[in-house]
């Protein structure tokens, strides 16, 4: 999900099935760009403290690059 806040100038870029992860640019490119590394950093902490991961990243190896695909809904 993306938006724009108007108050701070900014664009939130927000990870649906991430809870809780986003990402913010003063551009949209900026904002699409922050967001792998924002998921790998949230991934990372969770792991670090023992949280639980979704189902669906759970074997998920952080130390390899990914590609993420962003769809125009």
């Amino acid at each position: 999900m993306v938006e724009f806040l108007e108050e701070d100038g900014v664009y939130m870029v927000s990870v649906p099935w991430l809870q809780g992860c986003h990402a913010w640019g003063d551009t949209l490119d900026e904002a699409l760009r922050a967001v792998p590394d924002n998921i790998r950093a949230m991934l990372e902490a969770r792991h670090a403290h023992g949280d639980p991961l979704p189902q669906s990243l759970q074997n998920v190896d952080l130390s390899l690059p990914f590609t993420l695909r962003v769809s125009v809904a």
